[in-house]
């Protein structure tokens, strides 16, 4: 075999050198790249108003936008706004009348991406009685007794407000705290009168015929607003908002997924919530709102003032991170 010149041998060493350390730092970039994706935690209680977030982790919308995202389900919105504000979780997923009340007693917590809302014609949840009550109009409520997750909840108010515009007297309700699988229970032993119920456990009261349907207690709030959402501490998203606005574009494309594909998301959620699928197929699905705006959480910060969770009105804007998703009318 014929030598190759020194001059060529030499240049051929020195092409090789090169290509090594560039692959070499390729590859370490490519590794340093991998480190510093954010790990993300975020937690949510579990039940169907999860599934978006449960759809993003799985079908890899948080990978492609650069975040590792670890979700943990949680008993209450209380406990996950107690794991934010504490630090445990970056995002929590909670009722909106915990952040209106922390909102008003100047707890730095705000509002970055959406999740479920209340449509009165999406039978999500539902004021019921026990099938054989003689419970007709809001006036037969008088003295009687009502369960509900916390006092003052959602639930709580949107049955006071219900009462007073149908006729009745919301004073005169008494009110006690029991999770939803106790308050089916209750009402089906005569312990307590009515309550609201949500899925599954409304649709397995419904099935065994313990319940019937008393009211859409939520049209007494509005016909269509946001319930819950998904917030962080205002200190986490001012240090942060490059995570904040991709968790954000996430859960916009993972509502606008599930609100179309419902069926697609039942294993996900049955799993989750450690639910019976039959079940979950069975059930009305919770409606995910694709943006966060002001005017569809408005009339809960004014049932909230009315019915005293808070002592003063603010316009919901103010639960709103600036970071947060806009409709694309209010883009630029």
């Amino acid at each position: 075999m014929a030598l190759m010149p020194a001059k060529f041998d030499g240049a051929m060493r020195r092409l090789a050198a090169a290509l090594l350390l560039a692959f070499t730092v390729g590859l370490s970039g490519a590794t340093l790249r991998a480190q510093e994706i954010p790990t993300v935690k975020i937690a949510a209680p579990a039940n169907d108003t999860a599934t978006s977030a449960i759809y993003a982790v799985k079908a890899g919308l948080f990978k492609r936008a650069g975040l590792n995202v670890e979700i943990t389900p949680m008993a209450s919105g209380a406990a996950v706004a107690a794991a934010v504000a504490g630090g445990a979780v970056q995002f929590g997923n909670s009722s909106l009348v915990t952040l209106i009340e922390a909102h008003a007693k100047h707890l730095p917590f705000t509002l970055v991406a959406t999740s479920g809302m209340i449509e009165t014609n999406v039978p999500y949840a539902a004021f019921v009685v026990r099938k054989d009550a003689s419970l007709k109009t809001a006036r037969d409520l008088s003295g009687k007794t009502i369960a509900t997750p916390a006092l003052k909840d959602l639930n709580a108010i949107s049955i006071m407000a219900w009462t007073d515009q149908n006729g009745g007297d919301s004073s005169s309700l008494r009110f006690i705290e029991l999770s939803a699988a106790a308050s089916l229970q209750a009402i089906g032993d005569g312990r307590v009168d009515a309550a609201i119920l949500g899925t599954p456990v409304l649709t397995q009261g419904l099935e065994t015929g313990q319940i019937r349907v008393f009211a859409k207690a939520f049209d007494a709030v509005a016909k269509r607003f946001i319930h819950i959402g998904w917030f962080t501490t205002e200190d986490y998203a001012a240090k942060n908002r490059d995570v904040v606005e991709r968790f954000a574009r996430v859960m916009h494309d993972a509502a606008v997924y599930c609100n179309a594909h419902q069926a697609e998301t039942v294993d996900m959620i049955a799993e989750f919530g450690k639910l019976d699928p039959a079940v979950v197929r069975g059930m009305a699905r919770v409606t995910f709102a694709e943006y966060l705006t002001a005017p569809e959480i408005q009339p809960l910060v004014d049932v909230a003032v009315k019915y005293k969770v808070i002592d003063r009105s603010f316009s919901a804007q103010e639960l709103i991170s600036p970071y947060a998703l806009k409709p694309p009318s209010r883009r630029g």
